[in-house]
């Protein structure tokens, strides 16, 4: 298929040469060994101790011949066994959190943060709302489960769920403004005397004890509390409910609910103000549409294998399995993480061929139950016991299981894929990609027509060609990047994003893009996949910008690369230009600097998930609205912040007019992290394009001894400086912040040129 897309062989690039050392040569290293084509797609649903487990088992020694996604709707995690001490202030939250992202970086693992709903085995997809599915070889699913609850109206602000665990500090703390504010008392009812209902409800009483105001009660359908354990272990937890004078009301199976009353079975109401429910575990809706075979109860029926009944391929494990031979293991967390080990030897033995492990749940495990007090109750083979010791024990546990995680992100490993020897690709084709994968691929594509361009993908052509109004003049550009998130679909949305931003900066109205992309040795269903993925990506901007994908580039390589090549058009007279500036303008810069070192520090596992998801909101802002807010307000001078950095950038402003410019820096937004990874005296992480932007601070003069790093921070998808005239710049700043550009600020202001020296900016 010619369809104006070419071929090109890709290289390899420099080595890197700061930042972690350690980390970055082995990862340039693995780079350099023979192409290991990719057979086999193995996707993980879902952030469970299992999952966790096989990303930070992938870090040390991948799978050879296969890849590793993992997909969850969240960017961090919590281990459901601290919780309990969080909520008592005997943990804080960084102690307990799991940082997803972060370990998925460090471990070579591609992370898609998403919420699926639905699975197709026949065509191995994993369904997601509004993207591409997501095709795979292998599927595990380890997603947890939900609360039972009576169908009935709720108020949010009177029910506490447990999961997602997630969110339930911050959902704890709104629940706080709520107490703090009622003049009257608040009673709180917990449904369900489970392990996780007795411990929340002892853990929040710790932390709102102190409120004479503060009431607890559970409800439980049983006949005594914690009714699924041993006789000894319930009668410890009535003890420590009666110390703390915690109410108890057994054969109380709640039938119904209103805003703000229980409505049990018998036909007692109970008033409630807050309303924990720590009921039985119910499925997931996703696994109701997952076209396999389901337990009565909507678990996935699994055997000993941890593979579905019903599709090889499919592996579960944690609150989702149902296994065959013990139907009514419970839902808890320390069979999940028993499980791990086992599905990550059987992800291996089945990509690999082998026969598989049965996983056997082993029938005495220790339980340990927090009471918020500095002491837990203990049960193991029969044997119960509480105290402070028992506390000890379970502190014990609970931290060497989150510092095997927590070591992850303080020692990044690297990427050890076996030495193996495989045949070259020939790349006398140009290293081409197949017309039938190109085919498949554009078929599903949603691209457009524009009326300007009169042929293109669409007609089949050799090249595209385009038809410019008699008023306009053409303005051009081109980007290619590497990738810098692992999501192939979020790659190809930023690079798109990336690639609109300098004819914005030029206050043209792109309407054509050519891709030129480089996929990595795999098979063909799995190219096919990432390549439908990031033209995906690339294609939701481009289509709600007006743009259409006429053509492009394909080839084979040992990167994943993706460029654009994009086309607008442009009034002369409306052009935003250098040489438009002058002195007495104030200088606005559009959206934050610091994403140079924060994608650096993400590869490399030292950006937290808060730090990275801050940063891709960013990153996903287009400067397509701020463009036309400049120019609504007379703006004729321009330019976006990108791979120079604020200082290289904000130069070739000044220079294009000779004047020069102060800039203040208090006011220069930065990403949170940014000052944190940049400025560090040890182990300072910035990018590797850093230093080369750095040398032009000899024209550069500062108050303080050494130059901001954010001067020189190189911009992926970075905002627009612009030149403003200081009687409007008050109206743009407030125009800027009311499209959504929050961190817009004015940093400073055009002078006269600096007759001494080679000075060109002022930092004060």
């Amino acid at each position: 298929m010619q369809v104006s897309w070419s071929v090109h062989s890709q290289g390899l690039g420099r080595p890197p040469s700061q930042g972690n050392a350690k980390r970055a040569w082995k990862i340039w290293l693995w780079k350099m060994r023979p192409a290991i084509p990719i057979e086999n797609k193995i996707v993980l649903l879902g952030a469970g101790n299992a999952h966790l487990q096989i990303v930070k088992w992938w870090g040390m020694g991948p799978i050879p011949g296969a890849s590793l996604t993992l997909v969850s709707d969240s960017s961090s995690t919590v281990y459901s066994g601290m919780i309990p001490g969080y909520l008592a202030g005997q943990y804080d939250l960084e102690e307990i959190s799991i940082d997803v992202s972060r370990l998925c970086a460090v471990s070579g693992v591609e992370f898609i943060r998403a919420s699926a709903n639905g699975i197709d085995p026949e065509t191995k997809q994993l369904q997601i709302p509004k993207r591409p599915p997501i095709r795979y070889d292998v599927l595990s699913v380890n997603a947890g489960s939900r609360p039972a609850v009576p169908p009935a109206p709720m108020d949010p602000r009177r029910s506490l769920f447990l999961k997602p665990f997630g969110t339930l500090p911050e959902r704890v703390r709104r629940i706080e403004e709520r107490i703090t504010s009622m003049k009257r008392s608040f009673h709180v009812a917990v449904v369900g005397s489970g392990a996780g209902g007795f411990e929340i409800c002892l853990a929040l009483h710790r932390r709102w004890g102190g409120s004479d105001n503060v009431t607890f009660e559970i409800l439980t359908q049983g006949e005594r509390v914690l009714s699924s354990t041993t006789s000894a272990v319930s009668r410890h937890g009535a003890d420590v409910l009666r110390e703390k004078g915690i109410a108890f009301r057994p054969h109380a199976r709640v039938a119904g609910c209103d805003a703000d009353t229980l409505i049990l079975a018998n036909g007692d109401r109970v008033a409630y103000d807050l309303c924990i429910w720590a009921t039985a575990a119910k499925p997931l809706e996703l696994l109701t549409h997952a076209g396999l075979v389901l337990d009565d109860r909507g678990f996935i029926r699994a055997r000993d294998t941890l593979q579905s009944e019903s599709s090889d391929n499919v592996f579960v494990a944690g609150d989702c399995a149902s296994l065959a031979s013990h139907p009514d293991l419970p839902k808890a967390g320390i069979f999940s993480v028993r499980e791990g080990p086992v599905l990550w030897k059987n992800l291996q033995r089945y990509v690999g061929g082998d026969r598989l492990r049965a996983y056997k749940p082993q029938p005495i495990y220790l339980f340990l139950l927090n009471t918020a007090d500095g002491s837990a109750i203990m049960n193991y083979s029969g044997i119960a016991g509480r105290g402070a010791w028992a506390w000890r024990w379970k502190n014990f546990i609970d931290r060497r299981w989150m510092k095997t995680f927590h070591d992850v992100y303080a020692e990044p490993m690297g990427q050890g894929q076996e030495e193996a020897s495989v045949a070259m690709r020939c790349g006398g084709c140009g290293a081409k990609v197949g017309a039938e994968t190109l085919r498949d691929v554009l078929r599903g594509l949603n691209i457009p027509h524009h009326d300007d361009i009169l042929s293109g993908v669409a007609e089949g052509d050799d090249a595209s060609v385009h038809h410019p109004p008699p008023d306009r003049m053409e303005v051009q550009s081109v980007d290619f990047f590497r990738p810098f998130v692992s999501d192939p679909y979020l790659f190809g949305e930023i690079a798109a994003l990336n690639s609109l931003s300098d004819l914005y900066a030029m206050n043209a109205k792109p309407f054509c893009a050519l891709a030129i992309v480089t996929l990595p040795y795999a098979a063909e269903q799995i190219r096919k996949e990432k390549l439908r993925q990031v033209l995906s990506g690339a294609l939701s901007v481009f289509n709600t910008h007006g743009v259409t994908l006429a053509g492009g580039h394909t080839s084979e390589g040992m990167d994943f690369q993706i460029g654009f090549s994009v086309t607008g058009y442009a009034r002369k007279s409306e052009l935003f230009q250098n040489s438009n500036t002058r002195p007495g303008l104030e200088l606005v810069l559009t959206k934050p600097l610091g994403s140079g070192a924060l994608l650096r520090a993400h590869m490399l596992g030292q950006c937290t998930a808060a730090w990275f998801d801050e940063l891709l909101e960013g990153l996903r802002i287009s400067n397509r609205m701020a463009a036309q807010i400049l120019e609504t307000h007379g703006v004729t001078a321009c330019t976006d912040i990108t791979g120079f950095g604020l200082g290289g950038h904000l130069l070739e402003l000044l220079d294009a007019a000779d004047i020069s410019a102060r800039i203040r820096s208090a006011d220069v937004p930065r990403y949170a992290g940014f000052d944190e990874t940049a400025s560090r005296r040890m182990d300072r992480i910035v990018s590797t394009l850093h230093e080369e932007n750095a040398r032009v601070r000899d024209r550069i003069s500062c108050e303080t001894p050494s130059h901001p790093e954010w001067l020189f921070d190189p911009q992926t998808s970075g905002g627009l400086l612009a030149a403003v005239d200081p009687g409007r710049t008050n109206a743009v700043v407030a125009a800027l912040h009311d499209a959504g550009y929050q961190r817009a600020a004015c940093i400073g202001v055009t002078i006269e040129r600096i007759p001494a020296g080679n000075t060109a900016i002022q930092v004060v």
